[in-house]
């Protein structure tokens, strides 16, 4: 097995690389310099496994997951713990018996969490449905049923949850998240969180859509596992577009994608008018290509009377063309949304008789009872 070693100086490197070219079943391909060498290595298919330090500077969970990727096997000889855990290296050596990174057999999966919270994707297609009100309005509605709820802002176009709570965060708490777990340090995940009621906390956006580059797949993927195992429901808000990228490499829809596979149920709201519903129409054929077998939760917002069309008529024409008929039909109610936007609250804490939080209750009903267990009620929060 050709294998790479990826020291950065450490001890145990010349050790290390006697003790391979003495080997009779590895052989050194390159001894690297830095992260940025071993991955290069790695894509060129010239390695089947790596021997790192964790102290390696540069190493972290992305380019663990790319060397992984590559079809490189990782290993780390005299590991920090905790690192080595969190960058998902389950392979340790010790000198004098590096051979043994060519053997498969000893290898285990990490075991899944015993506590995992229901993550609940709130989507739409692109023309402003009110993904955002929606996200907000069912993230608030359960924290009101004492379920202890994180609402994420995980739109790569930028993030406006914090600007509807009125929260002044100087940094997006989902970068720094992101960046915690790809460092190594996913346990800081949930300080990035913010309290906006006794059972409700936010993990702020992105403040310019060009950040987006920063949301990584696999530490967003992080973040979500930490978020599970802390709190009993995860409302996350995406991005319109779910297409999937024409060319490999990051994509700015790869969150939104990643988000809606990751979901238990994904919420998708349209709009009532003749744009809004072919748009929401083309939408739940494009979700139901690219996640086979989902069973979305139809929200139709934004009803007014002065379209001329009734819940009926509108009901109809979405089960007709998608085969799915909406769960609720929001209406829309501007002045209380306005308010609620004007002083920084959810809905039903600035307008709690408004029609539209009326509404918002059905539909958040429907989504407890799809997702939250009755006993997963009696957890204690944090």
């Amino acid at each position: 097995m050709d294998v790479v070693i990826a020291a950065g100086g450490a001890a145990w490197e010349e050790a290390a690389i006697r003790e391979v070219e003495a080997s009779t079943v590895l052989r050194l391909a390159r001894r690297c310099v830095d992260v940025a060498d071993l991955l290069a290595v790695a894509q060129a298919g010239r390695a089947g496994a790596a021997i790192v330090s964790t102290g390696l500077p540069g190493l972290d969970l992305d380019a663990v997951t790319q060397l992984e990727g590559a079809g490189v096997r990782v290993a780390a000889v005299d590991p920090d713990p905790s690192l080595s855990e969190a960058w998902g290296i389950r392979r340790v050596l010790r000198l004098g018996e590096l051979e043994g990174i060519a053997d498969e057999s000893w290898v285990e999966p990490r075991p899944e969490p015993s506590r995992r919270a229901p993550v609940v994707a709130v989507w739409g297609p692109a023309g402003a449905p009110g993904r955002s009100t929606v996200a907000l309005a069912l993230a608030s509605a359960a924290a009101a049923r004492s379920v202890d709820t994180v609402l994420v802002d995980a739109d790569t176009h930028g993030g406006s949850l914090g600007q509807l709570l009125g929260v002044l965060d100087d940094v997006s708490g989902l970068v720094a998240a992101c960046r915690g777990v790809n460092n190594g340090r996913p346990h800081e995940v949930a300080t990035h969180l913010l309290d906006v009621d006794p059972s409700l906390r936010l993990l702020t956006g992105l403040p310019r859509a060009d950040m987006w580059p920063q949301v990584r797949t696999i530490a967003m993927q992080g973040v979500l596992d930490q978020l599970r195992g802390a709190a009993q429901l995860i409302v996350v808000d995406i991005g319109a577009e779910l297409e999937q990228p024409s060319a490999p490499g990051p994509s700015r829809h790869q969150t939104a994608l990643q988000v809606v596979d990751a979901a238990d149920v994904v919420v998708v709201v349209g709009r009532p008018d003749p744009v809004g519903l072919s748009r929401l129409v083309r939408g739940l054929h494009d979700l139901a290509t690219i996640v086979p077998g989902v069973e979305p939760v139809v929200v139709v917002n934004q009803m007014r009377s002065t379209l001329g069309w009734k819940e009926r008529e509108v009901r109809a024409t979405v089960a007709r063309l998608t085969g799915i008929e909406p769960v609720v039909h929001l209406p829309s109610d501007q002045s209380s949304l306005d308010l609620a936007a004007m002083s920084g609250r959810a809905p039903r804490e600035a307008a709690p008789s408004s029609p539209f939080v009326a509404r918002l209750e059905v539909l958040t009903s429907h989504v407890l009872a799809a997702v939250v267990s009755p006993d997963s009620l009696a957890g204690s929060r944090r």
